[in-house]
């Protein structure tokens, strides 16, 4: 009797770790203004993949047999990751402390994916009770969110900007971004949620669009459109869904896509060279090409570390004078797209081994979870709202990816304890 009792009070705080992490993702932006080191969880919880990794060794009391498609994924992160420090000590742009930090946070998704993993792919997860025990804080969180944002578009309850005639609402977060973000893995788990709860996941989605579309950013228009694609697509199949309700979705997707392609065309196009967006996308690959082969290195192009001290690669390239860019700007700027930073940091070959190493991982990740269709399809959307936002933001550097990171390798651990 003892021995249950026991059993069941682990489970119970598997339970507790799992609210504890999600809590703190979705309250870490706010908590920083109070207490500093809030600011580093994100960081920090890439770094417990160490030691879980040695307790998973030690539970296992061997090394873990590698399949090759793990291999080659190790393979390629090692190469981007070295990329970014031959370029450092070739040309030494930055200090070390900067250099550090900035490859730190650019493999921390990865890091933070397999903390989640290792962390509950141990076979004493209550999954069942994990579900019925997240279900009703889920819609929670979801509805006080919802009622905030109304909340503020009748009584200005938090400061908001204006994008045109419309206001722009980020409730109590520091920016826009996180706000979308955090939609975003809610909208991921309530799809998970899809196979036990149905219908029942429909109201709570459209609360978190509706949120996402006060945002008035282009990466909430593209995860609404995301949204209902991806909806559709967990319900293929299902002859209940009436021919009205594939219109209104094939609206909404069409609304939100031209929605987001005009703000897009207008950030990386309309504003010619006033575009710190469009600018670090034309330098990029000159960049690559003048520090052949290696690349400029960690923290001096397109990272929010290059800016203090500034990176002196701006200059190079004429992006001084840049409105966003120059020293004594907003730091954000710098950081304002991804995929510019890989390839002006890493060079050819370290974007062409970043590029791959996703492609691998999206595929491995894909193949696991395609059984499961609900998870599936809150993987899919996932990635779908990583590939957007890194259009107009570090998507795999900022400090939304770990929560995401963290939920897609939950759902990896979830399969996995499923399957054995």
């Amino acid at each position: 009797m003892k021995l249950y009792s026991d059993a069941k009070l682990y489970l119970q705080k598997k339970i507790w770790l799992f609210f504890a992490i999600l809590v703190l993702f979705l309250v870490q932006d706010k908590l920083q203004d109070w207490c500093t080191p809030f600011k580093y969880f994100d960081e920090a919880f890439g770094l417990v993949v160490v030691p879980a990794a040695i307790w998973r060794l030690i539970q296992l009391r061997r090394l873990p047999k590698l399949s090759k498609s793990g291999l080659w994924l190790g393979i390629l992160l090692v190469v981007f990751f070295l990329s970014g420090w031959a370029g450092h000590f070739v040309y030494r742009y930055q200090p070390l402390k900067n250099a550090l930090m900035d490859s730190y946070v650019n493999i921390k998704f990865f890091l933070a994916l397999a903390a989640a993993w290792l962390l509950f792919d141990d076979g004493e997860t209550d999954w069942g009770q994990l579900r019925e025990a997240l279900w009703p804080v889920l819609n929670v969180i979801t509805v006080e969110l919802f009622l905030l944002c109304l909340a503020n578009l009748v009584f200005d309850v938090f400061e908001y900007d204006m994008r045109g005639p419309l206001r722009a609402i980020k409730l109590f977060y520091s920016a826009y971004t996180v706000l979308v973000g955090l939609c975003a893995l809610l909208c991921a788990i309530y799809l998970w949620y899809y196979g036990t709860k149905g219908k029942k996941v429909v109201p709570y989605l459209l609360m978190l669009c509706a949120i996402m579309y006060f945002t008035r950013r282009v990466k909430g228009f593209g995860a609404i459109a995301v949204v209902f694609v991806v909806y559709l697509l967990v319900l293929v199949g299902d002859t209940r869904l009436s021919r009205r309700m594939k219109t209104i979705a094939y609206i909404v997707v069409g609304v939100a896509g031209v929605a987001g392609l005009y703000q897009m065309f207008s950030y990386y196009f309309a504003m010619g060279i006033e575009s710190a967006r469009a600018m670090l996308t034309l330098a990029s690959p000159f960049c690559a090409w003048d520090h052949f082969p290696t690349g400029s290195g960690w923290a001096t192009f397109g990272s929010a570390f290059s800016g203090e001290p500034y990176s002196p690669v701006y200059g190079q390239y004429l992006l001084r004078g840049i409105w966003g860019l120059g020293p004594g700007d907003d730091p954000s700027f710098l950081s304002d797209t991804y995929w510019p930073m890989i390839l002006g940091q890493c060079g050819f070959f370290g974007f062409a081994a970043f590029v791959a190493a996703l492609v691998l991982m999206v595929r491995k990740l894909l193949k696991l979870l395609a059984p499961d269709r609900s998870a599936y399809a809150s993987a899919v959307f996932v990635l779908m709202y990583l590939l957007i936002s890194s259009t107009s933001e570090s998507a795999l550097a900022n400090p939304i990816a770990t929560p995401l990171a963290f939920w897609l390798g939950f759902m990896v651990a979830q399969r996995r304890q499923e399957t054995v």
